[in-house]
């Protein structure tokens, strides 16, 4: 009844009346609506398979895959891909996950990891040789013959420039090549390009989001990022996606580059550029770009990499860990990216922080891992594993009392 007044006339009369009209009138307005159930999931690393169980064990999708949450809402924190079998079928499941959900009053919310702006920069160290597959197709072959003779041809036509001898391009050459670009390395840079279906998708994807007062990112807050807001965290990464996407537009009209060439190959084309013995005007763009460290979506120190929040210790961590989440305006963070070497969720700080990196792919990349989720529902903070009991991990507000 608040900015509503009802005078009682003097002497009481009326006052029967009044009340029955405020009774009314309060249980006319409308009950704050609960807040929607949350549940995270960390690193899935192509297991689409244990991903699924474990959302049909949460009661976010159906045996069959497809959403029965209602109005919950689904945050994955990124790592979706590399390491395990299926990397298109694990992106072309939370793609259509997140159409389907929303559909249905849910929310699906796909974090960026370290992992997907590789694929997308072209750093493909943990691309495993399945992945290439699931992009081969009948074309795949003509594909690269036709690529091998783009690669020579730049490559004479380089050292012409430069005033070097031309370099050698004969069978073993291309051998080589063959055997560091499999069918489906094409197709793949391609889909992940800007330009691509993954690519296009993955660069809407956020790298932090707050829900409910808890902010979700794949690595962590390091102090360097102390009183900067989730959203500014988000579109620093974002700036530097764009910044790949511009300078490699950059580097392939100059012809430095082809548009599927990896970060290897094109670090390398610019360190060459750098030591030709002209000046180039765009010497600084190549340092910058060099200098790839330094980028907040591949800093160690940056929100996609940063590991202190799981090896802090103790003393070290409560006084940083309280300063980093005032700053951005939260009360708890959820994060994965550092696999938990016992397969459990990990609490810290008074129920501030949670490490839900459980090893989902526990085969033969995190043995002992398994798959997990982390509700968060009424202020009751629930640990899911596959065919085990739910377990309480915190009640109550962050910082206070809780636990297990």
């Amino acid at each position: 009844m608040a900015g509503i007044q009802v005078r009682v006339p003097r002497g009481g009369r009326g006052l029967g009346v009044c009340l029955a009209i405020g009774f009314a009138l309060a249980l006319a307005a409308p009950a704050a609506a609960p807040a929607a159930r949350i549940v995270a999931v960390g690193d899935v690393h192509g297991d689409l398979e244990a991903f699924r169980k474990i959302l049909s064990e949460a009661g976010i999708v159906d045996a069959a895959g497809g959403w029965i949450g209602a109005d919950a809402i689904l945050v994955q924190t990124g790592d979706l891909i590399d390491r395990g079998p299926s990397m298109r079928g694990t992106l072309d499941y939370v793609m259509a996950l997140e159409r389907s959900a929303a559909a249905r009053g849910g929310r699906v919310v796909s974090l960026l990891g370290n992992h997907e702006v590789m694929n997308m920069a072209g750093d493909l160290r943990y691309v495993a040789a399945a992945n290439y597959a699931e992009f081969a197709d009948g074309g795949s072959e003509k594909r690269r013959a036709d690529a091998w003779v783009e690669v020579r041809d730049l490559r004479k036509r380089r050292a012409r420039q430069l005033g070097r001898p031309e370099p050698p391009s004969g069978a073993e050459e291309k051998a080589a090549w063959f055997q560091a670009h499999p069918p489906g390395f094409l197709e793949h840079q391609e889909a992940f390009g800007p330009d691509g279906v993954y690519g296009r998708w993955l660069r809407a994807r956020p790298a932090c989001v707050v829900v409910q007062g808890t902010v979700f990112l794949h690595g962590g807050l390091a102090p360097a990022l102390a009183g900067i807001s989730a959203d500014e965290i988000d579109r620093r990464v974002h700036e530097d996606l764009a910044a790949l996407d511009g300078d490699r537009k950059l580097f392939v009209a100059q012809g430095l580059i082809l548009p599927f060439f990896d970060l290897p190959e094109t670090t390398a084309a610019l360190r060459e550029a750098l030591a030709a013995p002209e000046k180039s005007v765009q010497r600084a763009v190549y340092e910058h770009f060099l200098d790839w460290h330094g980028w907040t979506m591949n800093s160690p120190e940056g929100p996609l990499w940063f590991r202190g929040f799981a090896e802090w210790s103790d003393a070290e961590g409560a006084p940083q860990v309280a300063r980093l989440l005032s700053g951005a305006g939260v009360h708890r963070a959820v994060v994965g990216h550092t696999a938990q070497k016992d397969g459990h969720i990990r609490i810290r700080f008074g129920g501030t922080l949670f490490l839900i990196d459980t090893g989902m792919l526990d085969a033969t990349f995190f043995p002992g891992g398994r798959a997990s989720a982390l509700e968060i529902a009424d202020g009751v903070v629930t640990a899911i594993y596959p065919g085990e009991p739910r377990q309480v991990l915190w009640r109550g507000p962050p910082g206070g009392v809780g636990g297990q």
